[in-house]
């Protein structure tokens, strides 16, 4: 269960579901893409939005594993890394960028017009997509927050979930932090 005022956590299943979704949508690469930049990277939807083509491709053609996130489209104007390893996240950019639109443009996420989305429609493109898909009080956050939760379930500790979600302090990463009702409960009785 969310805390008061913050979005819900898919759990994998949910996760899945979620993907079978998007995968059915009017843009599935591009929507499937964005989603998993947040849910496998931990990015952020505003950095996501203004992501070129030279970011997540080296000069070899071959996706990167590891990039740099320039200051220019971070928040807190600091560079920082994301790691784009995820072999689910991999195929996801291979799959976007063979169907992508506008092959002129250096950003990867362009509108019909060939412009860059801003990081408002790349929020409101996956709001509407939690949203239509049952996931309700969800937020453009809520990819994140499955990033953060399943890092420290997977038993990486919260100091190294803090530097790959770039916070500048530990309070931060722990409001991204998810825990339902039946985990708790299963805690509990580990005890």
């Amino acid at each position: 269960m969310a805390r008061e005022g913050q979005s819900i956590t898919l759990n994998d299943e949910q996760h899945i579901l979620f993907l079978e979704y998007l995968a059915n949508t009017r843009h599935p690469e591009r929507d499937m893409l964005i989603y998993l930049l947040t849910y496998r990277a931990g990015m952020r939807i505003g950095t996501i939005a203004q992501l070129t083509i030279s970011d997540l491709m080296n000069t070899s053609g071959e996706v990167k594993k590891v990039i740099t996130l320039r200051k220019s489209i971070t928040k807190g104007s600091k560079t920082t890394m994301a790691y784009i390893s995820h072999p689910e996240l991999q195929e996801a950019i291979v799959k976007y960028l063979k169907v992508r639109k506008n092959k002129k443009s250096e950003y990867v996420f362009v509108s019909q017009k060939g412009y860059p989305i801003s990081p408002n429609v790349a929020s409101q493109i996956m709001l509407k997509h939690y949203n239509k898909a049952g996931f309700e009080g969800s937020s453009a956050h809520q990819g994140r927050a499955g990033f953060a939760t399943n890092c420290l379930k997977k038993g990486m500790d919260i100091v190294a979930v803090s530097k790959l979600m770039s916070h500048s302090s530990l309070n931060t990463t722990m409001r991204y932090i998810r825990h339902d009702q039946e985990e708790l409960s299963n805690m509990v009785a580990k005890l």
